[in-house]
């Protein structure tokens, strides 16, 4: 009786197309170039039967997008939003897997359909692409060398930073930090990680989950995290369309159907946790 309520109740729900937000969301992101329309969830499901998408993804994006070790298979938080998208939307999918610098340079020669892997919400991004809704909030953190002894952030000056070429870490460590600060960019985060433990870089910033994930996964003792969080007005996921793509409005209805029938929050305990161990 409890299923049969909650699929009326989502038959009857009606979405926002291109302008609403997740209940969890405190801030709006919103292109105000997107007509907004009216849909409901009924007419969602199962709309995209038939069609075959390419999405791009990066393999360094843990926990979001990471390839196993093992399997060598993606896995990850927006891996398994994906597989929840395409379930409820009817649409089957390829992954294609490149570094983050390239998702944009592929999702704009038309080589893939959109792409997702904890990819922020930058106005520079907005000016030649679209996202979805939040779907996941972020804030900022910085790992360092333990040699280094630096404590707060403030030491940071004149200090060697590692980033990830084409991300939004690159963006703020060009943007924020002093200009005393050499900032060295590398393809991967990978790479930054290997340069930070061997001290050849004084300290990276990157999204504050993947330093979680990182620090909780990680053997070694040269590489630790400051406990101070960066605020940053663009570190907010979305999944990233071309403009004007008409499938936008179908993922944001879905995004809310799965956070709705509590699918999200499933995926983010396994893959993230839950408040209550925050």
């Amino acid at each position: 009786m409890k299923k049969l309520l909650l699929i009326c109740m989502m038959i009857c729900l009606v979405f926002c197309l291109g302008g609403c937000n997740f209940p969890w969301d405190k801030e709006k992101t919103e292109d105000k170039n997107v007509k907004k329309e009216n849909i409901t969830a009924s007419e969602v499901k199962d709309s995209m039967k038939g069609r075959q998408l390419i999405i791009g993804v990066s393999d360094g994006m843990a926990p979001f997008s990471v390839r196993d070790e093992k399997t060598r298979e993606m896995k990850g938080f927006d891996i398994d939003l994906i597989k929840g998208i395409s379930q409820y939307l009817g649409f089957e999918y390829k992954l294609r897997v490149a570094p983050m610098r390239k998702l944009t340079d592929l999702l704009r020669e038309k080589k893939i359909d959109l792409a997702i892997s904890g990819i922020c919400i930058t106005d520079s991004r907005q000016k030649e692409f679209q996202f979805s809704d939040v779907y996941f909030e972020n804030t900022l953190k910085v790992m360092v060398n333990t040699d280094k002894n630096i404590t707060d952030r403030k030491e940071l000056v004149g200090k060697a930073i590692g980033v990830e070429e084409g991300t939004s870490n690159e963006e703020y460590a060009q943007t924020n930090l002093s200009e005393e600060n050499k900032i060295k960019v590398y393809p991967s985060m990978d790479k930054v990680f290997k340069d930070l433990e061997k001290g050849k870089i004084d300290a990276t910033v990157y999204d504050a989950t993947g330093v979680d994930y990182f620090m909780a996964n990680y053997k070694g003792d040269k590489i630790s995290a400051l406990d101070e969080k960066l605020n940053s007005a663009e570190s907010n996921y979305g999944i990233m369309f071309r403009k004007k793509d008409p499938s936008i409005g179908k993922f944001n209805v879905t995004l809310q159907v799965l956070n709705t029938e509590g699918i999200y929050q499933n995926i983010k305990n396994e893959w993230i946790g839950s408040e209550d161990e925050d």
